[in-house]
């Protein structure tokens, strides 16, 4: 396949996602089912996500080359020919070249003098310097992430942890775990060794290569940081505990906690069926016994009231813990939409207390950072619950703690950023 064919693709991947706000990693998918050779896949992979996760630079860049701001379409066209100069070594008079026949090909033939003119003067622009500008612009254009989130960081952790934060490159591989019910730890590594992989506390980090070699049922793909998470849920010593997972989908921590309690009686829940048709088939291919169960976390339900030793919310959030995972996160992103966001977890938190028994734990967790999503809920919560207090989680995995841990990946191993947080109900 020919360059100019495989930067279309990603046009037409890029306008998928900033126009129709199409899900990143489902829509490339879609994309290379259609695209057989390996070096193809890598490059359209390579190029829309490096777009994506570059897109406030981009912007950055762009904002200061041109004194009305291009249509996203137009736009994306820009950043694809940014892109290749600045962070692919393609030569600016080739980038250039390719980007303008680009142009012309889908169309905006019209604008191709207006996208040569840019291109030619972003060399003139310069990423600011430490000092240069104020904290908030600099980690902003410096790690590609927007000026109010850098903000935020800021005045909720320190400049210094913002910068650590944001300038942390996760991993390029995938973590995986072996499935304990049809291996063990033993066997599953001598799978490995021909291969590129390293240990996690948990798992591992593979390669895309390794994947496809191991059958499909001997291990699955998680984050560290959730299954780290699972194991703040689960307190030690109980016995054939319920556990009501409310949030569940696709199911990962439903069926890992299931696997690290095999006398538990796991119901995860979605309140959507082609959601809890996931979960479904993820247990079947787990070989577990979780309980796929369709529910709508926003509604009560009195038949599983004071039922539960272990009641999970896992909510919906901003996912800005893992935005570097899924740099599509960021996309149309406001701060006010964590206000909204707020209200749904805090009615779901107070749904789920009513399915905990007393002496069994509501264990609340997002992948966010900021505190809005986190210790603010808890504390309201707190506030209103008497008969709910934190409870301490005792694991190696973990750092000494009240009930609240919080993981980042400049501390914790590469994990994404993640929150958990386990009250016990006392009466």
């Amino acid at each position: 396949m020919e360059s100019k064919e495989r930067d279309l693709i990603c046009y037409n991947l890029l306008n998928d996602v900033f126009l129709d706000n199409a899900y990143a990693s489902l829509q490339l998918n879609h994309y290379l089912a259609e695209v057989k050779d390996e070096k193809d896949r890598a490059y359209i992979s390579n190029l829309f996500y490096g777009v994506l996760e570059k897109n406030v630079q981009l912007d950055y860049i762009i904002h200061r080359l041109v004194s009305k701001k291009p249509k996203t379409s137009i736009e994306v066209l820009i950043k694809i020919g940014l892109y290749h100069m600045r962070y692919m070594s393609t030569p600016s008079y080739a980038a250039i070249n390719e980007t303008v026949q680009l142009t012309k090909r889908v169309g905006k033939g019209g604008v191709s003098g207006f996208v040569n003119a840019v291109l030619r003067k972003s060399d003139s622009v310069a990423l600011p310097k430490e000092g240069e500008v104020s904290e908030v612009e600099y980690l902003s254009a410096t790690y590609s992430v927007p000026c109010w989130m850098t903000q935020k960081l800021i005045e909720q952790h320190g400049y210094d942890f913002a910068k650590e934060f944001l300038a942390y490159e996760p991993s390029k591989k995938t973590h995986i775990r072996y499935n304990s019910r049809v291996t063990n730890k033993e066997d599953f590594e001598k799978k490995l060794q021909e291969f590129d992989y390293s240990e996690s506390e948990l798992g591992y980090y593979v390669t895309h290569n390794l994947l496809k070699s191991l059958e499909k049922s001997s291990f699955t793909t998680q984050s560290l940081a959730s299954m780290i998470a699972v194991h703040c849920y689960l307190p030690s010593g109980l016995e054939s505990p319920t556990v009501l997972d409310l949030c569940g989908a696709p199911g990962g921590k439903s069926i890992y906690l299931e696997e690290l309690c095999p006398s538990a009686k796991v119901y995860c829940c979605d309140v959507h069926p082609h959601r809890v048709e996931l979960i479904r088939k993820y247990v079947k291919r787990m070989k577990s016994n979780v309980k796929p169960t369709l529910s709508d976390a926003a509604n009560i339900f009195p038949e599983w009231f004071n039922m539960c030793d272990i009641v999970i919310c896992d909510v919906p959030c901003s996912g800005l813990g893992v935005y570097k995972n899924k740099p599509d996160i960021l996309f149309n992103k406001k701060q006010t939409d964590i206000d909204k966001i707020k209200k749904i977890q805090i009615g779901i938190l107070e749904n789920a207390k009513n399915y905990v028994k007393v002496g069994g734990v509501l264990c609340y967790s997002t992948c966010t950072i900021f505190k809005e999503e986190n210790e603010d809920n808890i504390c309201a919560f707190l506030e209103s619950n008497k008969n709910f207090e934190l409870d301490k989680i005792e694991t190696p995995l973990v750092s000494d703690n009240n009930g609240i841990v919080k993981l980042f990946p400049n501390t914790n191993d590469g994990c994404d950023g993640f929150f958990v947080a386990r009250l016990r109900r006392v009466r």
